[in-house]
C-alpha cells in the first residue's frame, strides 16, 4: 500500500461517493439486523409447524432460502466485496423451486 499525500487524503475524505456509501452501510446494516430477526421468527414458526403437523411449510423454507441469499448479498456489500446494492435497489433474490431440497425426516 502506498503512502498517501496530504492532498490525496483530503480528496479521499471529501469524496461524496464514499460518504454516500457510509449512509448505505448504516441502512443495510439495520436491514441485515432485521433480516436476522425475521430468520429467527421463521425458524420458530417452522419448528412449530414440524412439531404439530409433522412437516415444515415448503413456502416458508423457500422464503428462508431467498432470505439467506439476501443476507449474503448484504454482507458482500457491507464488506466492500461487491458494489452491487441489494434489495430494494435490486430485485429480491428468488431461487428456483427445484433447487430447494426438502428437509429429511
Amino acid at each position: 500500500m502506498s503512502v498517501l499525500s496530504e492532498e490525496e487524503l483530503k480528496k479521499n475524505v471529501k469524496d461524496k461517493d464514499t460518504w454516500l456509501r457510509f449512509v448505505y452501510l448504516v441502512v443495510f446494516g439495520i436491514a441485515f439486523y432485521l433480516s436476522i430477526l425475521l430468520t429467527f421468527a421463521a425458524s420458530v414458526f417452522q419448528f412449530l409447524a414440524k412439531l404439530f403437523s409433522g412437516s415444515p411449510f415448503s413456502g416458508l423454507a423457500e422464503f428462508g432460502s431467498n432470505l439467506a441469499t439476501y443476507q449474503a448479498q448484504v454482507t458482500r456489500y457491507l464488506t466492500f466485496a461487491s458494489d452491487d446494492k441489494p434489495f430494494p435497489f435490486a430485485p429480491f433474490p428468488v431461487k428456483e423451486q427445484a433447487s430447494i431440497k426438502e428437509p429429511e425426516a
